[in-house]
Parts: C-alpha cells; structure tokens; sequence
C-alpha cells in the first residue's frame, strides 16, 4: 500500500472515530440534559430562571461542545448557591456549595449527606453553620430537577 492510500485511509478512519465521538456525545447531553432544560426553560439565551416564591434562582448549564461537564445550580439571595453536576454516563451526581459571606467566599465540594469532602476543619465548619439552609436548597433542587441526593 503506498504512503499516500495509508494516509487517506488514517484520515478516513479518524475522521469517522470523531464522527461517531460527537454523535456520542450529542445523543448523550441531549438525553442528560432534557429533564432539566425543560424544568429551567430558556431565556435570552440562557437556562436561568427566578423563582418568586421560593426566593431562589435556578440555572442549568449543558456540557460545552465535546465536553462532559455541565451543572444545575440553585441560589438564594443571601449569598448560597449549591451546584450539581451530573455524571453523564451514570446516574450519579457530584456537589458542591458556595457561601458568601463577611468573611469571603468560600467553594466547598460536599457529599450527598451534606458533609464537606476536604478534611480542612474550616470547611467542615461552615458546612455545620449553614447545614439546614443547603439542606432546603437540596430539596427545592430535588423537587425542581427530580434528582435524589
């Protein structure tokens, strides 16, 4: 076989692996994401939306092209937000919060039980400080996204 056929025949062949890689990927966000996108509909381009009653702020953000990694988020006005990012290919979900407050902004990620994954003690603190209000904010994003912590 001559250089130039193995060269076109490597194209042919990677071409057609990236093919199927986004159509993979495609299918996979457009299913993920479906649920949430309808709960969250989109406004001015972006999936946010406020919610009166409940005082909070909902948004969904779909994994950028050819990326795994999207979120849920959900915030307060008192300076809360938890996010959720969804796995992909399982049904499982990773969390984090942030908190601002007087003394900064803190970015914590937390397991499903609520309880800071790091072991800084400062960290575990302001968990235990703010404990019940990102416990509410599970349950509105549980009852918004149909997800279970």
């Amino acid at each position: 076989m001559s250089k130039k056929k193995r060269f076109i025949l490597l194209f042919v062949l990677f071409a057609g692996l990236f093919c199927m890689y986004n159509v993979f990927w495609f299918i996979s966000v457009q299913y993920k994401y479906k649920d949430y996108l309808e709960a969250v509909p989109e406004e001015m381009g972006v999936h946010v939306q406020f919610d009166e009653r409940d005082n909070v702020t909902y948004n969904v953000k779909k994994p950028d092209y050819l990326s795994f990694t999207g979120n849920l988020g959900i915030s307060d006005k008192e300076g809360l937000s938890l996010i959720i990012w969804p796995s992909l290919l399982k049904s499982d979900f990773a969390y984090g919060v942030r908190i601002q407050n007087d003394t900064g902004t803190h970015e914590i990620y937390i397991n499903e039980k609520l309880e800071a994954i790091t072991d800084y003690s400062e960290d575990r603190l302001i968990i235990e400080k703010y404990h019940n209000d990102i416990e509410k904010l599970f349950e509105k994003a549980e009852k918004k996204f149909k997800i279970l912590k």
